[in-house]
């Protein structure tokens, strides 16, 4: 196959568009008053930005802008550079009485790095040390992707990590953390070996085997924004060796091609991390028409990769006016399989797989995309093929107890932000229609998915692991100052009678 450049689909528009009537917080009516604001600017000059400074939008829009019209505008944001500085503000919010959140790359699918109160941003610190001795990398609680990559790239070392470049890596394996690696490494928590956390007190805390061991266990999927605000993150790497990165698409006998590609991937060499892409494009004559992707890379030859997918290419010629099948160095190759993670507007939905979907799973998933109510917008599926070393950890020894799956299967919308409301009501209704009927072939749903359309999402995200955390939560954060609209609980029997 020749290789081109890849081509990207149109999810957004210059302007913010209206909001969305998805499910949310309700605003909250207790801002800090200007005096508290005014003696935070004093405690940490020139790293407080407030609701007049010309960058204050930047930091208070979430990523997915469905959520930008709904979730309330801080008072503030504290643009953290240390631990010091992450302290103090907490120690701030102590006093004043002030609702804090933590934000990193920002991207919460449903918008929950906002408050009424305070932001700490810890974009700032994003350096990424390592140390050769050991093979150790120390990450920053506000690297993102990027920051791993380009620094990773300079001592030929990796880790299981995103393939959007400014999705924060604290968001990544707080939550568990997928990508191509997955199989051979792990998810990203995983590679967790230790980390540093500011508690609501402001004291700093490290968390270790030797030391905080539960606080360790619930970062390994716990998910971000429960226990503290990590500001650093100590992780194993691995070498980085050559690969074969592949982008192909076919739009000729989909149903089978797609077949072929989950029958494979369940039983694919752990060498081998992938993502299938279903994508409906509208069609005036009759049903939407489905193209079929693989997107990932394979740990060897170019003639290696085309041999373990031949007999997909036997059922169909793939599209030769886009993609490409080429070796590579480890991170030149992830830079033609990677994305931006530009804002958009958009729902996802996910469930995790642990059996085959069959014949009957895959005639819900290829009548569903066929049934997509059209418009200008986005409708796909998403397979991403995990298992191999993530399954060799029991499921209660982390937080992170999705131990069982070969597949993490997902169903994404997305508009533009001038689409009409009865337009995305529409796109969403068939989300969850498609998602009811799919989730019961798996189980589950993945935590840095957030999803406030899951009702019954303590279970689908945590399973056994729930009641264990919340015990975590109650001592390390007693008084609950890091909530969310999906945050543990104090109070697992409070929390199931609210439910």
């Amino acid at each position: 196959m020749r290789d081109i450049s890849r081509r990207g689909f149109f999810r957004g528009s210059a302007a913010f568009g209206a909001g969305l009537a998805l499910p949310s917080l309700a605003a909250c009516s207790n801002a800090p008053a200007a005096a508290a604001i005014d003696s935070l600017h004093s405690l940490l000059p020139g790293r407080v930005v407030g609701r007049s400074d010309r960058d204050y939008t930047s930091f208070v829009t979430p990523w997915n802008l469905a959520w930008d019209k709904v979730r309330p505008k801080a008072a503030a944001i504290v643009r953290a550079t240390s631990t010091d500085d992450v302290a103090a503000t907490l120690r701030w919010a102590e006093k004043t009485g002030t609702p804090i959140v933590a934000r990193s790359g920002g991207h919460s699918y449903a918008g929950y790095s906002t408050t009424p109160g305070v932001v700490i941003d810890v974009s700032r610190m994003s350096g990424v040390e390592f140390s050769p001795s050991t093979n150790v990398a120390t990450l920053g609680g506000g690297a993102r992707n990027i920051n791993v990559s380009s620094e990773l790239e300079k001592v030929g070392r990796t880790v299981t990590h995103g393939r959007c470049y400014q999705v924060g890596y604290a968001g990544l394996v707080l939550g568990g953390g997928i990508g191509f690696n997955v199989r051979r490494f792990g998810f990203a928590c995983d590679q967790l070996l230790e980390t540093t956390v500011v508690l609501a007190s402001g004291e700093v805390v490290r968390a270790a085997p030797d030391e905080n061991p539960d606080l360790l266990w619930a970062a390994k999927g716990g998910g971000g924004g429960n226990f503290g605000i990590h500001t650093s993150f100590v992780v194993q790497t691995y070498d980085a060796a050559p690969i074969t990165v592949f982008d192909v698409v076919w739009k000729e006998n989909v149903d089978e091609v797609t077949r072929w590609l989950l029958d494979f991937a369940r039983n694919a060499p752990r060498e081998f991390g992938a993502k299938i892409t279903l994508r409906a494009t509208p069609d005036p004559s009759g049903p939407a028409r489905l193209s079929v992707g693989l997107l990932g890379q394979f740990v060897g030859t170019a003639d290696e990769t085309m041999a373990l997918l031949d007999p997909a290419f036997a059922l169909a010629e793939p599209d030769r006016s886009y993609g490409f099948l080429r070796e590579a160095s480890y991170w030149d190759g992830q830079k033609k399989v990677s994305d931006k993670g530009d804002p958009e507007w958009s729902a996802e939905r996910s469930v995790f797989i642990d059996n085959s979907l069959g014949d009957d799973g895959l005639g819900v998933i290829l009548d569903h995309m066929r049934n997509w109510p059209p418009h200008q917008g986005l409708a796909q599926w998403k397979a991403f093929v995990i298992g191999g070393a993530a399954n060799d950890v029991r499921p209660d020894a982390t937080a992170f107890v999705h131990r069982r799956s070969w597949l993490l299967a997902a169903v994404d919308v997305a508009w533009h932000g001038g689409d009409s409301e009865s337009d995305i009501a529409t796109s969403l209704r068939w989300l969850d229609e498609f998602h009811a009927a799919l989730a019961q072939y798996g189980s589950g749903a993945y935590q840095n998915f957030l999803d406030p359309r899951e009702k019954n999402w303590a279970q689908a995200y945590y399973g056994e692991n729930f009641g264990r955390l919340v015990a975590v939560k109650q001592q390390y954060d007693p008084r609950n100052v890091f909530h969310n609209g999906q945050s543990i609980p104090l109070d697992v029997m409070a929390f199931v009678n609210s439910n």
